[in-house]
């Protein structure tokens, strides 16, 4: 008997079967997904039917690195991230897998810590970087390997491709041999089997090859028609939004003559297109329960995401002008629901001074803490910042305007550089009506006969048609409270047909057919209009309210050295006497030339010898007109004080009269209250240039948006940057729900292309239809 050779101690161990053999795998979990227990164990891992490969003799997993990973029940859900938790790839499995594709299991990440290896005997560690996840070709062109996926579990990398469909190769069980990691990559990408299973990858992505093409290509057909009747519906929704016009009707069935404009619209156009008759014949008439997305609940979920993407191209707008401004004002609905409505102002990357209505926002506090709050998550939620906002504008209420407690002064503490400009058309109203309720009794006496005259007229068709007969121009409106700018249309209505309306009324008071309680009232208008008193009154309030009106028109563009610059009619009483003659054909004279003038009794210590006792024309002038005219300019001075330090700041980008010094005075000043936007040093020589650029043309060099169109026009934004800047903010700040953003924003949503609507409706939203 030959005496044997001892074995080495390597040798034995070599041919031990590994423990984990004698230990079946669980049929509701894989033991890949078991953490070891022994911290010198492999964490490779593999499928159900692969063997488990040997861990890399040079390299043994970090202790205290390894993590363990939770069981993991095969074949429910989606497949997780992590490729260690897989478990078994069932067909259905490796398709959902697919069709997610290698880049939701990437796991890409600056550091890879579960992924470090040490050296046995020398104490170092190795690990993945990132470097092994990309490649540099022979022209040095680096290209990403898209190919690897990485378990956070196990700290190994694996081939998306072979893995699907491959099954004797490391990187399908997991390679983690840190040492020749670039070699063996390199090797792996280079092979024959890496390259058949990549083309196979290929073409079950391409839905060629696999069992399923014919229904593939069934669901595509099936996602395309029901992609064109959501088409249809868009087209019908945008054309109501952008109008304002109501969607619903009574019923919502269809041929109802009571089903709204939205599914009339849709039968009207089935008599020009027979695929949307086709589709309303086929699924139109079997009810509930069938799909078939003409509904009402399909119709308010496409408002909803037409209006998101309105907001949304408006919050992208407001991010590319980077300056913007805030016009906010709160006014309750027909629910009795306080809402705040919200206004941002920018300037386009065109150069056009644009305001854009985002929402409207329920409140329930109008302190001026809580209207802030509001306002800070308005900003946030559009992706801006509110230390790019320069502007702020709102009416004159104290928890707005406070300089303490209000709106203005919250957000003011956030950005000194958001100025608080009032709004303009609420300042223009409050001055009318200032001017007529505590200033001058005539004035508000004259605007009682306007609405008094309006009731009479309109209160019976007879009347109508007998006073506005063919000789009259313009009719008579009702007086509005709020608006002024309203009443310049009814003062002017008057004044245009003054002789032909009191001479209808006159006719009417002497005629014995109509009924005496009309005959009297008739009588007193036309005694009432006859006077010159009323004539003055209406000659003088149409010429203030048609300038009232054109202020108001022209306050949503209007600049502040504009707002500073409006004039006073003071001193052009007797050109409104002799006009007032002409127009109304009143020849009467003045009530206190024809009535005896009561005189005031004296006191004892009174004397009345130099008492001064007005009359006729002067007496008019002095106590009405000039009451009415001082009280008017009172009140602009008043809120122009607010425009008029912005203006002066702002005054040295279009006042071509000062000289080099006042310039350099003014923009430092001016670079100085916007450190962070302008630069002081080269701001004065820019504008120097500049001005000697555009002086050719005084109308551009007067005007900032003229001006800001010179320097986008001859692309100068990088030649004079801080002039640039300046226009931009000076023509921010302001001088002046999704169905309502679609209507009030109709321009914008004309312009909008809604076609990826309908996949995000078919992402939001799990139908029976396939997309």
């Amino acid at each position: 008997m030959d005496k044997k050779k001892p074995l080495s101690e390597a040798a034995v161990i070599k041919d031990v079967p590994r423990i984990t053999n004698f230990y079946k795998k669980s049929k509701l979990m894989n033991v890949e997904d078991i953490a070891p227990e022994d911290p010198g164990a492999s964490t490779s891992s593999g499928a159900v039917d692969e063997a488990v490969p040997e861990q890399p003799e040079d390299c043994e997993p970090v202790p205290h690195l390894s993590t363990s990973t939770s069981t993991t029940v095969t074949g429910a859900g989606e497949p997780p991230e992590d490729r260690a938790l897989w478990g078994a790839l069932t067909e259905s499995l490796r398709g959902d897998i697919i069709a997610k594709g290698a880049s939701a299991f990437h796991n890409r990440a600056k550091k890879y810590p579960v992924s470090c290896r040490r050296e046995p005997g020398t104490g170092k560690t190795r690990s993945l970087t990132n470097d092994l996840l990309s490649t540099t070709l022979q022209n040095g062109e680096i290209i990403k390997r898209d190919w690897i996926i990485y378990s956070p579990s196990t700290g190994e990398i694996y081939c998306f491709a072979c893995k699907m469909f491959s099954s004797h190769n490391s990187f399908v069980s997991g390679f983690c041999d840190w040492k020749h990691s670039g070699d063996r990559v390199r090797e792996h990408e280079r092979g024959a089997e890496h390259r058949r299973c990549m083309l196979v990858l290929m073409r079950h992505t391409e839905k060629e090859g696999t069992v399923d093409a014919s229904l593939a290509k069934q669901m595509e057909a099936e996602g395309q028609y029901w992609k064109q009747v959501l088409r249809r519906i868009v087209a019908v929704i945008k054309f109501l939004g952008e109008r304002g016009l109501p969607f619903r009707g009574d019923d919502e069935f269809l041929q109802s003559p009571h089903n709204g404009n939205y599914l009339g619209i849709l039968e009207l156009i089935t008599q020009f297109d027979p695929f949307l008759k086709e589709h309303i014949e086929t699924y139109g008439a079997k009810g509930h329960g069938t799909t078939f997305y003409l509904s009402s609940t399909i119709c308010e979920e496409f408002i909803g995401l037409m209006g998101d993407k309105t907001k949304q191209t408006i919050a992208t707008e407001l991010q590319q002008a980077k300056y913007f401004s805030i016009i906010v004002d709160s006014t309750p609905d027909m629910s009795h629901v306080d809402q705040l409505t919200f206004v941002f102002r920018f300037v386009s990357e065109k150069g056009r001074v644009v305001e854009r209505f985002i929402t409207f926002e329920p409140i329930h506090s109008h302190t001026g803490s809580s209207l802030a709050e509001c306002v800070q998550k308005m900003v946030s939620d559009l992706g801006l910042d509110l230390s790019d906002c320069r502007g702020q504008a709102y009416d004159n209420a104290s928890n707005m305007s406070r300089k303490y407690n209000g709106l203005q002064a919250h957000l003011k503490r956030q950005n000194l550089l958001i100025h608080y400009v009032p709004c303009a058309a609420h300042s223009l109203n409050l001055v009318g009506v200032n001017c007529v309720e505590n200033s001058c009794q005539e004035a508000s006496q004259f605007f009682d006969l306007l609405q008094a005259l309006y009731a009479f007229c309109s209160s019976s068709t007879h009347r109508w048609n007998k006073i506005f007969n063919e000789d009259v121009t313009k009719k008579l409106k009702p007086l509005s409270s709020t608006r002024w700018s309203c009443r310049a249309d009814t003062t002017r209505a008057l004044c245009e047909n003054y002789p032909v309306i009191r001479q209808a009324l006159q006719m009417m008071a002497s005629d014995s057919q109509e009924r005496q309680d009309t005959r009297h009232e008739a009588a007193a208008l036309s005694n009432k209009l006859g006077k010159l008193e009323t004539a003055l009154m209406i000659v003088i309030w149409n010429t203030v309210l048609h300038r009232f009106k054109l202020t108001s028109d022209s306050l949503q563009n209007i600049d502040l050295k504009t707002a500073v610059r409006l004039a006073s009619l003071r001193g052009q009483f007797t050109n409104f006497e002799t006009r007032a003659r002409a127009v109304t054909g009143v020849t009467q004279t003045y009530h206190s030339e024809t009535h005896r003038v009561s005189k005031r009794k004296a006191h004892h210590d009174e004397t009345v010898e130099n008492e001064v006792v007005l009359s006729g024309s002067k007496k008019f002038e002095v106590e009405t007109y000039n009451t009415i005219i001082d009280s008017l300019l009172s009140g602009l001075t008043k809120q122009l004080e607010a425009y008029a330090e912005l203006n002066s700041r702002f005054s040295v980008l279009f006042d071509i009269e000062c000289d080099e010094t006042e310039l350099r005075t003014w923009a430092s000043v001016l670079s100085q209250s916007y450190p962070a936007d302008l630069d002081e040093t080269d701001f004065a020589d820019e504008l120097l240039q500049f001005r000697s650029y555009v002086s050719t043309d005084l109308e551009t060099c007067t005007s900032p948006a003229n001006l800001l169109q010179v320097v986008l026009k001859s692309g100068l934004q990088t030649t004079f940057p801080n002039v640039y800047v300046a226009l931009r903010l000076f023509l921010t700040i302001p001088v002046s729900n999704s169905l309502s953003l679609m209507a009030i924003e109709s321009d914008l949503v004309k312009e909008l292309d809604f076609e990826d609507l309908v996949a995000d409706f078919a992402k939001a939203k799990s139908r029976k239809k396939i997309f």
